[in-house]
């Protein structure tokens, strides 16, 4: 390429770039690539053309970088509308009760709460339940083959008490603590589950939070069960 080419190359790449977008949509990368490309063509050496693998590369390229943006774009909108229908469908849970982490309390009282529940990540032969009551006194229990996944039961659920049956009464009330094991020396993770009940539902920039009254607050990813 002659000195003359050379200045009249960089003279019209100079042009080129005044006229570019600073822009990064796609429509922007699409105008802006062909203005380039445009240039060169224009600009080229004739005793040397531009090779058709070489622009066949820098289409490829473009194209790439073009459907990388399309698909991200796709994604972000895809995932605010994912959102948006949750927090729209966790207000059918006002009313409802849910499982989230929590201690449980049971009654041993005729009326009272007997019920209790947690969640296993894997199988147990057994799941050791510990009723301890004000004074510390404690009394354990056994429930056997229990699988992964959420549970619930009630103190009649029980079996192999010890040191005996907890005392029954209106004033006797029990919190409730697991612990899993299997007979290989495995111990299965058990989390301790607690019932509350949706009484409204409040958005915030991160997602529905569900109001639970006396148990607080919960996301929608700590609820483990909807009843």
């Amino acid at each position: 390429m002659t000195v003359s080419s050379v200045m009249t190359t960089s003279s019209a790449t100079r042009n080129t770039a005044t006229t570019m977008s600073t822009g990064s949509s796609v429509e922007d990368l699409m105008n802006n690539f062909m203005t380039l490309l445009v240039a060169q063509m224009q600009n080229q050496d004739p005793t040397s053309p531009m090779d058709n693998n070489q622009l066949t590369s820098q289409l490829v390229q473009f194209q790439t970088a073009s459907g990388v943006q399309q698909l991200n774009s796709t994604l972000n909108n895809v995932g605010l509308l994912v959102t948006s229908m949750q927090q729209m469908n966790a207000t059918q849970w006002v009313g409802r009760d849910v499982l989230i982490e929590g201690d449980s309390t049971i009654s041993m009282s005729e009326t009272g709460n007997k019920s209790f529940a947690f969640s296993l990540n894997s199988d147990a032969d057994t799941v050791q339940v510990v009723l301890t009551d004000p004074q510390g006194n404690a009394y354990t229990a056994e429930i056997k083959d229990a699988k992964a996944g959420v549970h619930q039961y009630t103190i009649d659920d029980l079996t192999n008490f010890q040191p005996t049956v907890p005392p029954s009464g209106s004033d006797n009330t029990y919190s409730v603590s697991f612990n899993a094991s299997n007979s290989d020396g495995s111990a299965p993770e058990v989390v301790s589950l607690q019932k509350a009940t949706v009484e409204s539902i409040s958005f915030t920039t991160t997602g529905a939070v569900l109001q639970l009254g006396m148990a607080g607050t919960a996301t929608l990813g700590q609820v483990y069960l909807v009843e």
